[in-house]
């Protein structure tokens, strides 16, 4: 057993997910059977690729990264909290593009030919090719603009083959640099006695070359979208409209549980045109920290979670409130929109209890049977049955919400062996593959599980005891190839590596 007190390194030492779970997927009743060649560990992958820039081994264990993919397929964002992003093709593994960005990134859905407002030809004043991908992310706090202490969000866009558009050659800071205080060089020694000596041993050339580095980023941005004060929303939020049009972010989004603030400056979801590049509302009525944001499907409303125990449905077109729920009693963490926009899910009451309601009236539908002891912060629904997939601690589970009184639980999966970790190992996020008929399972150690629901068959990608990682945001991905050839997976890893499965 291991100790009650432990750290996430000795976590990662000590711990291997179990090969036969607590309890399994099954299918009428037969407990699912690993398909051919798994369960697998690293190492056995088709192909990898190394994302890593810095000799950070010792580090990942306190790293974190996101990811993301365009909606095409072809391109792979991999960035950290810090930055920069990295862009690459996912078939050649070429490194395309560094961005300057940080934190989640997220690719606006592909406009329709003819769609797209020509904004950033007007922007610059002539003809320029027009984007084929369009993406947004936070700024690094060093590099924000004007020495803002908000944070921000930037707009990237990218040609064909992932590089940024009106790309510039780069300047050599500490070139710069040693120029400009060779010039000022003699005033300083004839003038204030400054020895060149000391110049040397100062921090000036260091504080230049900085200076410069971060000026010289901002005119790289200076054709790019800055929005201020902005930052998007996490737990598999959908920050964009399906048509590509709108985009979700959150405004003065910072806490009140260390006290209340003024009306005005609490937080609030706004509603911004990407094409008019303006604000069309701001969506106000939480009174804490807003977790969860989304867009139903048919672009009709959109839906919020917050700490202060409830959801909040408006309207995206008016903006106008149309319903809220009582304050369950707790944070609150996550939702999501069913794929016909007429129902949402959401985890109410610091997250141990899923409630259904009907989205236009907000009527409460049914709540899942079990209450939790641990928070549920990942939900999402089948893209084309009745079926929700969510998980807390170390189980995950697929519930139809409308059968019978308040639904029932169609698979219930768990690890086991939850209180040996102190919490530590578990199911940190479930997502639907292939049009609903996979089911994959992202651990908290970097291991992956894919649950066939049709075969039910699994495939399991174990990371090795021992191996050290960073903790990875939507770390799996399953693409599809040409005609007559096999899916291929790829999972981001947190020891800096992409493999390809």
């Amino acid at each position: 057993m291991a100790p009650h007190c432990i750290s996430s390194r000795d976590f990662l030492k000590q711990f291997s997910f179990p090969i036969e779970p607590a309890r399994d997927f099954e299918l009428d009743g037969i407990p699912a059977s690993y398909a051919a060649g798994h369960p697998r560990e690293w190492g056995r992958e088709t192909d990898v690729l190394d994302f890593t820039r810095t000799k950070e081994k010792d580090e990942r264990a306190y790293k974190s990264y996101s990811t993301a993919i365009s909606p095409d397929q072809k391109l792979l964002a991999i960035t950290t909290s810090k930055g920069p992003i990295l862009i690459y093709d996912v078939k050649s593994k070429e490194l395309r593009q560094v961005l300057e960005g940080s934190g989640a990134l997220v690719f606006r859905p592909i406009v329709k030919k003819g769609e797209q407002a020509d904004t950033i030809a007007e922007d610059a004043g002539g003809e320029h090719e027009k984007p084929a991908y369009t993406a947004v992310s936070g700024i690094p706090e060093k590099a924000s603009r004007r020495g803002s202490e908000d944070d921000q969000l930037i707009l990237w866009h990218l040609d064909q083959h992932g590089r940024a558009l009106d790309e510039e050659e780069p300047i050599l800071p500490a070139i710069f640099a040693t120029t400009a205080i060779d010039a000022i060089a003699p005033e300083l020694t004839a003038n204030h006695g400054w020895t060149r000596e000391f110049v040397n041993a100062s921090t000036l050339h260091a504080r230049f070359a900085e200076a410069l580095r971060q000026v010289a980023a901002d005119h790289r941005r200076r054709n790019n979208t800055i929005i201020d004060n902005a930052t998007l929303s996490n737990f598999s939020s959908t920050a964009f409209s399906s048509d590509g049009r709108l985009l979700l972010y959150h405004f003065q989004n910072g806490s009140t549980q260390s006290g209340m603030r003024e009306q005005d400056k609490l937080p609030q979801v706004v509603i911004y045109d990407i094409d008019a590049r303006m604000e069309i509302h701001r969506l106000s009525g939480h009174t804490d920290a807003i977790m969860w944001s989304g867009i139903s499907p048919d672009n009709q409303y959109v839906a919020s979670v917050s700490w202060d125990g409830t959801m909040r449905m408006y309207s995206s077109t008016t903006g106008k409130l149309g319903w809220a729920t009582e304050d369950s009693g707790g944070q609150s963490w996550a939702g999501a929109f069913s794929s016909d926009s007429k129902h949402i899910v959401w985890s109410s009451k610091s997250g141990r209890v899923i409630q259904v309601h009907d989205v236009v009236d907000g009527r409460k539908i049914s709540t899942f049977q079990e209450t939790f002891n641990d928070w549920c912060r990942c939900l999402q629904w089948h893209p084309i049955k009745s079926q929700i997939a969510l998980c807390v601690g170390t189980h995950a589970y697929v519930w139809s919400p409308f059968e019978g009184q308040n639904g029932s639980t169609i698979q219930h999966f768990a690890m086991g062996d939850e209180k040996d970790w102190n919490s530590m190992a578990g199911v940190q996020a479930v997502s639907w593959l292939d049009e609903g008929r996979l089911l994959c399972l992202e651990i908290s150690d970097g291991t992956k599980l894919v649950y066939d629901t049709q075969s039910n068959t699994k495939e399991l990608f174990r990371r090795p005891m021992g191996v050290n990682i960073a903790w990875v945001e939507r770390g799996f991905y399953n693409l599809f190839q040409k005609e007559g050839e096999s899916s291929l997976y790829i999972s981001i890893d947190g020891d800096g590596k992409v493999r390809y499965w």
